[in-house]
This record gives C-alpha cells, sequence and structure tokens, in this order.
C-alpha cells in the first residue's frame, strides 16, 4: 500500500512538473542549436605533417567566420575521410570545426599503415589544428571501433590541448581484446581487419610478438599507465561487442585511475548491441524492444563537447548523466519478464553476489558442492574444432555476432555440457564472470572454452557470453608456462562482463569445451609458438579432462543481483510518461532533482 501511495505522490509531481521539465529541455536545446541555420561552409583538405615528415590527408570544415575560433572536433579513420563528409557538414553547421582525417598508409595520405604511430599522429595532429586561427584551442575528438581505439592511444601521450573523448566501442588494448585474447590469437577478427584494410602484413608482424612485451606493445595498450590520461570521455559498448571488456577496462581506467582531468569525469553506456549495430533491435539471432536502441548518446556528445570544448554553442551540462548507465537484457519473448529496460549506477562494477554453479558429473548446473570423486573427459582434435556459431563477433567478417542458438554444437562428443533446472524465479546477472575451472591434459599446452547460454522453453540455448584459455598462458601474457600431462591445475577463464536475466521457466547451462573456430586459432596442442601454430602446424589429438569432485569443484561464478518483481515496478515502467523517460533518460536527472529525491 506504501509503495502504492508513493507511486501516486510520484506521478502528480510528475505530471505537474512536466510542463517546467520540457520547457526548461525545449530552453537548452534551443541554445545547442542556436547555429543549425547556418549553411555557409568552408571545405579544404590539407596535407599535414607528422614528426617524422610523413603527411596525412586532412579535410577542414568550418563554419562562418563569425563563429570563429572555435573548438575542433577530430575524428581519425582507417576507413576514408570522404564517409563523414555529412557528419562533419552537420557539426560544421552547428558552429563547430570538424577535422577528418585519414590514417597513415590509408586512402589519400602518405606512409604505410602502422598501429603503433596512433598515438603520435594523434598528437601532432592535434598540435596542428590549435595552432590555426580559427582553433580555440580544445580539441574534442570523436569515433566508433578503429576510430576509438586510435582515441585511446592518443590520450595515452597526455595531450594538453585534447579536451574530451568520445570513445564508442573501442578498446585500449589491443593486445589483450583485438589480438590474444585468453591468450589465443583472435584468428577471423585479425584476418578480417588484413584483408578488409588491405594490410595482410599486420598478421606477421603481430603474430611474431604474441607475448607481452613493452618494446613492442607499450604504445597499443593503456594498461598500467592510466595516470598518463587527463581527458574527460565517454565510454560506449555492446554486451555483444568485439571489445565489451576493453570498453570496461577503458571506463574504469579513466574514471577510477586517471589523472585529475580524467578521474571523476567519465560515463559508461552499455546497450545490448552487437559492434555497429546500436540503431537496431535485432541483435544475433533475438529481437530486443524498442527501447534498446542508442538515441541518446549524440545528445551526451554534444553536452560534453559543449562543456570542454567549445565557445559560445550552449551550457554543456554533462554533469547532469548517470556516471553508468546499462541495458539489463531478458527474456525477449515475454513482454512481461524481468529486465529489458535501462538502468543507471554511480559506480561500476555494481554491488553483487557472487554465486557460485557447480558442475555435476550428470550434467547438472546448481549451487550444491560436489562430491566423491568423478571427472569428465573428451577428445580435442584440432582437425575437428567445433564451429564458431555467434559470439562476441566483429561484424562483416563471415560470422555469425551476438547472441545465437548453440543447440547444433551442443551435442558434440568434445563438448561438456551443464543445465541447472528449470527456474522457479528469475536470476539476475551483473558485472564480470568467472568460471573456476580444475583441469588437466595429456598435451603440454591446449585450449578450454567456456560458454555461458539461457536455455528457453523451447529448447534454444542462446548465448550470453564466451571466453577462452591458452594454458600456457593461464598466469600471465608476458610469457609461457607449459603444463604437466595429467597433472590437475586450478584455473579462472574470464567471461567478461554482461547484465542478464534469465527469466522463471527458463534454464541456465555452461559448456565446456577446447576450441571456437575460427574465431580463434585452434590449439595444436603443442609446445610450437603462435607463429609455428599460424602458419605450419603439426597437430595432435588431446585428451582433456574437467574435474568435479569435492576437492576439485569447477564452478561458474555468478555476481548475482536481486530482480524486482513485476506487480508494480514493471507495471509503472510501462506508463506512457515513464515510457517516454526511459526513451529518453537525460530526464531522469532533472526529474530526481524536481521531486528532491
Amino acid at each position: 500500500m506504501k509503495r502504492k501511495i508513493l507511486v501516486i505522490i510520484v506521478m502528480t509531481l510528475v505530471i505537474t512538473n512536466t510542463a517546467t521539465v520540457l520547457g526548461t529541455i525545449h530552453e537548452r536545446d534551443s541554445k545547442q542549436n542556436n547555429f543549425s541555420c547556418i549553411s555557409t561552409l568552408t571545405e579544404e583538405t590539407y596535407m599535414v605533417s607528422m614528426r617524422d615528415g610523413i603527411k596525412l590527408s586532412t579535410d577542414v570544415y568550418l563554419p562562418e567566420e563569425e563563429f570563429l575560433p572555435q573548438g575542433t572536433i577530430l575524428v581519425r579513420t582507417p576507413y576514408g575521410k570522404n564517409e563523414w563528409k555529412m557528419q562533419a557538414r552537420q557539426w560544421a553547421n552547428k558552429g563547430w570545426v570538424a577535422v577528418i582525417q585519414d590514417f597513415r598508409g590509408r586512402y589519400e595520405s602518405e606512409g604505410t599503415f602502422n598501429l603503433h604511430k596512433d598515438n603520435t599522429d594523434g598528437v601532432d595532429t592535434a598540435e596542428w589544428i590549435v595552432s590555426q586561427e580559427w582553433s580555440n584551442g580544445k580539441v574534442a575528438t570523436w569515433g566508433r571501433s578503429a576510430r576509438a581505439n586510435c582515441q585511446y592511444a592518443m590520450a595515452g601521450e597526455t595531450p594538453a590541448d585534447l579536451t574530451c573523448q568520445f570513445l564508442y566501442q573501442g578498446t585500449p588494448d589491443l593486445h589483450k581484446y583485438t589480438f590474444y585474447q585468453g591468450g589465443e590469437f583472435r584468428q577471423n577478427l585479425i584476418e578480417g581487419l588484413a584483408n578488409y584494410l588491405d594490410v595482410p602484413f599486420i598478421i606477421h608482424d603481430f603474430i611474431e610478438h604474441e607475448n607481452f612485451t613493452l618494446d613492442f606493445w607499450e604504445n597499443l595498450t593503456l594498461q598500467d599507465n592510466w595516470d598518463k590520461v587527463n581527458t574527460p570521455a565517454i565510454h560506449i559498448g555492446g554486451w555483444y561487442d568485439v571489445w565489451i571488456q576493453g570498453t570496461i577496462d577503458g571506463f574504469m581506467g579513466y574514471q577510477y585511475n586517471g589523472d585529475v582531468g580524467a578521474k571523476g569525469n567519465s560515463k559508461l553506456v552499455i546497450g545490448p548491441w552487437v559492434h555497429a549495430r546500436s540503431d537496431k533491435t535485432k541483435q544475433g539471432e533475438l529481437t530486443y524492444p524498442d527501447n534498446s536502441k542508442d538515441n541518446f548518446t549524440d545528445e551526451m556528445f554534444e553536452d560534453i563537447i559543449n562543456t570542454y570544448t567549445m565557445d559560445g554553442t550552449g551550457d554543456g551540462d554533462f554533469d547532469k548523466w548517470p556516471n553508468v548507465y546499462y541495458y539489463i537484457m531478458g527474456d525477449v519473448d515475454d513482454p512481461e519478464a524481468p529486465g529489458n529496460k535501462w538502468v543507471s549506477a554511480k559506480e561500476w562494477p555494481i554491488t553483487a553476489t557472487n554465486s557460485k554453479y557447480y558442475f555435476h558429473e550428470n550434467g547438472g548446473l546448481d549451487t550444491n558442492n560436489p562430491d566423491g570423486d568423478k571427472s569428465l573427459s573428451f577428445l580435442y582434435d584440432p582437425g575437428n574444432p567445433v564451429p564458431t556459431v555467434g559470439g562476441q563477433n566483429l561484424y562483416g567478417f563471415g560470422l555469425q555476432t551476438g547472441p545465437c542458438d548453440q543447440t547444433s554444437i551442443e551435442n558434440r562428443e568434445d563438448i561438456l555440457v551443464f543445465t541447472s533446472s528449470v527456474l522457479k524465479k528469475p536470476v539476475g546477472v551483473t558485472g564480470q564472470i568467472y568460471a573456476n575451472l580444475f583441469v588437466s591434459s595429456d598435451c603440454v599446452d591446449t585450449d578450454f572454452t567456456v560458454k555461458l547460454t539461457d536455455v528457453y522453453p523451447d529448447g534454444r540455448s542462446m548465448l550470453i557470453t564466451d571466453e577462452i584459455l591458452r594454458m600456457r598462458n593461464r598466469n600471465s601474457r608476458d610469457h609461457w608456462e607449459f603444463i604437466e600431462p595429467g597433472e590437475i591445475y586450478e584455473v579462472e577463464v574470464d567471461l567478461q562482463s554482461t547484465a542478464y536475466i534469465w527469466n522463471t521457466g527458463h534454464k541456465i547451462r555452461v559448456t565446456v569445451s577446447s576450441s571456437n573456430s575460427p574465431r580463434f586459432l585452434v590449439n595444436p596442442n603443442t609446445a610450437d609458438s603462435m607463429y609455428q601454430a599460424y602458419y605450419n602446424p603439426t597437430f595432435k589429438v588431446a585428451q582433456n579432462t574437467l574435474y568435479l569432485d569435492s576437492d576439485h569443484p569447477s564452478s561458474l561464478i555468478l555476481p548475482t543481483v536481486e530482480v524486482k518483481g513485476k506487480a508494480l515496478d514493471d507495471k509503472v515502467t510501462n506508463t506512457p510518461f515513464l515510457q517516454f523517460l526511459e526513451q529518453h533518460p537525460n530526464m531522469f536527472p532533472l526529474l530526481r532533482q524536481l521531486l528532491g529525491l
């Protein structure tokens, strides 16, 4: 009864203040769009010299002179700067300077494509920008995917003129999340990028440096270098994106470990998206509600650049946005199911309880510690690997992406399947997921893979997240530690992060195997280097064993969170006004302010 009274009071206040709220937003939007009528632009291409003499083709879009000098939005791209003409003109029409540049060795720029130069090329370009008479001395960077990765590299150089960043689905660590996830070579991703960019030499260059060393990888990662970052930023990711954990790491590095300009000044947004599909409801083989689309981060970008970069284009109310805004996914077939909505938080990770779900010899999965002396073994043949079916793959490289049904491969003899009983109530998780495995092999090296799925009532086993671990890199990514055949090892497999609710009537499922090809290069089960395994492999069939006894209780560790019931909260969410608020998350902070909450 008290909750109903509270809801009535809140809704009454909301309705009575709606005019004030909308009036405030309208006034603010008028300020932000006060340059929307500008039609006279100046467009010019420059060849900008880098510190090594290589010149990069750079397009500059200027508004009318009366709005100059002004802050600059810089986009650096390997995909051709001409694709950004329309966006650049839109920015210039708002009174902002836009600069779009081809990577070195790409399209109209000189030199050879070189990821190791992303950091200094970005810095040199920013220095050139602020030396121009149309610049106010401030530069913001923007971009998705490779256009985000180069921003992370640039931030590590602490450029004084870099004022803020918009980092959409990228990673600050190319070794960990692009080339060697879990220690294994990301074959499909790297081959796809090499072919798409027509730079086949990067495979040879990077596969020769599989172990992390500072002399090769230092300027391709921000790990342990967060104190060099001094820039406010927006980090945007997707739960099914190829770089989801990298995006989260980037936010946490900036927000909690950055220098004074970065610390406390970042925002994290995560939707239920695969790579480059945040404007779609269909992700993989599932279709999420309309509220899952990204229709608000453009406004966040305007707020951050109006706060830190631009002159006279708006109030720049960046602080009003929640620090963390994420979509908790759920059953897409049941409109009454919990989940499938946006949630805000002050920090990440949120508070959760680590709950262990143990694997059992009969294929069960529950919270009861196993007993007895039990194990399960399978033969892993690198010549007949488990095929990739969906997951965190890059869109357009020949593999399915996102949540896909795994039942077509779960009956293979080289896959161990563990499934919970039918859930009597929803189970929710938010945060990083781990598998604690006790394993052995009759080879000196092998891989172990773990997949987490949601088994729908109709039998579909829909992928949520998965990971791989190369045993020689189980303790470190900078050196090898081979295993002794037959010896039992306790290892932790990091399944990265998610926010998910299994609905009542569903099942939780975990599968364990040793391959996921061609997403990852198959492990030949030998002591061969990655270079040998890629170019001239010699395969050996491995007998791999997972232990399930009381002394070796293999388990899945879920960061469980409370799932609120449907009765009140979900019904309130279905009211038209709160549906509007859900589609316009920027209204929540203002609403809380109006209500004095």
